[in-house]
């Protein structure tokens, strides 16, 4: 798997701005030397006339203001109308770029947000143009042979990963202890200061809603409105997000499979959903035993059978033509490609995975041990059958080099309006609840299970309106609805 070394690389020097970074609360830096991304951007659309580019400085430290700087890299889309205040965007993660998401929320159901605000993106740091993490691996596949226990191969995946880690982290020490959420928080508002904006909106998804907590939590007064798409948990430890994501993938797996049987004249799996859930379960311990290999020589075995039965429900079709394919004997075609590249001049493919890791892995209170991780495994695995071995984080973070701590959230009076799928898996709908509980707010409830899809819903009015008149519902609306399948 391909990962991002650390290199703290820097944007076009006619971008720069040309004084330091200040510290929160002092003299604002001046207005970034904005230019439009098509002359400055590679890759960019060279038809694209309204976004512009920038950078902010702002100090690797934010407690030692005047030593290492980093660049931010910004984008800003003008207010159509008068610009009533400005609306920072975080599309999550973590890890993935911000500086295109104002196109993409003037593409969207949520496009008249662009008519009284002017619409600011940003790369976090360590992340695509800002002082993006650099990191190219010797990555070594552990050995998947079925003679091995799952947790000896998990084991194998697991040192992998922190052999990398520590390699990657040893290249710049400095700049990965330094991805946390309350420093992108604070990079934040050095970028309000050189908007020159007295308050800010703030529209984020996913680990983009943690980062809009954090800012509000440090910065209450600055938040002119928030509004936060599939809000993660306040516990912040990778372990909650396993389980947390567990708990909502057994519940996916009982209605993907109650959909199959719904569905039985077209995947002939039978008509009752527990009996469906049988046969399923008892291939993957096939595979797990014996596993296929595909004409490209991808390996299909139990893991891939799990990775198939807990979706977002527009791939039900595709996964239920691949099970009944693996019921008949058969091996579908599975795999996913990936690129990368950093810098104002480099193309990038829209994330950094070793910046994903960092922010996690630093905020994070879990455990550093593989046996304590294989624990939380085997527990979730009695209990939740079906999903409990299914985990994407927990076991990144073991060997991380350095402890993590929890940002500290705190209520706030600013106006915040949640936001929770309600059959969402990646962030369930009950972290939009607890976080209320945690920070305030209120919560607008998805009927679908989206993840960070209301600026595509005709709903989005609701957070357009929300950035008007700065008042948070509690309401539901409508989502998408399960697919129709496909024969």
């Amino acid at each position: 798997m391909p990962l991002a070394r650390g290199t703290a690389l820097t944007a076009l020097s006619g971008l720069m701005l040309t004084t330091g970074a200040v510290p929160a609360g002092a003299v604002p830096a001046p207005e970034p030397d904005w230019r439009l991304c098509s002359e400055v951007a590679a890759g960019w659309d060279e038809d694209d006339e309204r976004t512009l580019c920038g950078t902010v400085t702002v100090p690797l430290d934010h407690d030692d203001p005047g030593g290492r700087t980093i660049e931010i890299a910004l984008t800003r889309v003008p207010a159509a109308e008068d610009n009533t205040y400005p609306v920072l965007f975080n599309p999550g993660g973590p890890g993935h770029q911000g500086v295109t998401m104002p196109g993409r929320i003037l593409d969207s159901e949520a496009r008249e947000l662009g008519l009284r605000h002017d619409l600011i993106g940003f790369d976090p740091r360590g992340i695509g143009h800002s002082a993006a993490l650099e990191c190219e691996d010797d990555y070594v596949a552990p050995d998947p042979s079925p003679d091995l226990s799952a947790e000896e191969r998990a084991r194998g995946v697991a040192e992998e990963h922190a052999r990398i880690n520590a390699e990657c982290h040893a290249n710049d020490p400095e700049l990965v202890d330094s991805l946390t959420v309350e420093n992108v928080a604070r990079d934040m508002e050095l970028v309000r200061q050189a908007l020159g904006a007295e308050t800010i909106g703030y529209y984020g998804v996913s680990w983009g809603s943690l980062l809009g907590v954090t800012y509000r939590s440090l910065f209450d007064d600055r938040v002119e409105a928030m509004l936060l798409d599939s809000v993660v948990s306040p516990d912040t430890s990778v372990s909650r997000l396993e389980e947390g994501q567990a708990e909502a993938g057994e519940e996916v797996f009982h209605r993907f499979t109650d959909w199959m049987a719904e569905h039985d004249d077209v995947y002939g799996l039978g008509t009752e959903g527990g009996p469906v859930r049988t046969r399923v379960l008892d291939l993957r311990d096939e595979l797990a035993e014996e596993p296929r290999t595909t004409p490209d020589g991808t390996v299909v075995d139990g893991d891939a059978v799990t990775a198939l039965l807990s979706t977002p429900e527009r791939e039900w079709p595709d996964n239920a033509t691949a099970l009944v394919a693996l019921l008949d004997g058969g091996v579908p075609e599975l795999g996913q490609p990936h690129a990368e590249g950093f810098g104002w001049d480099t193309e990038t493919d829209g994330g950094t995975f070793f910046a994903q890791m960092a922010l996690l892995c630093n905020d994070s209170e879990s455990p550093r041990d593989f046996d304590q991780v294989w624990q939380h495994r085997t527990e979730r695995a009695e209990r939740l059958p079906a999903m409990g071995t299914l985990g994407f984080y927990e076991h990144l973070c073991v060997g991380w080099p350095s402890a993590g701590l929890a940002p500290e959230l705190s209520r706030g009076e600013s106006p915040l309006q949640l936001v929770g799928h309600t059959r969402e898996m990646v962030t369930p709908h009950r972290w939009a609840l607890d976080m209320s509980e945690v920070v305030g707010g209120r919560v607008l409830s998805v009927e679908d299970d989206g993840h960070g899809t209301l600026s595509n819903l005709p709903c989005a009015e609701t957070a357009v309106e929300f950035f008007e008149t700065r008042e948070a519902v509690t309401e539901t609306c409508p989502g998408t609805t399960p697919p129709t399948p496909r024969g």
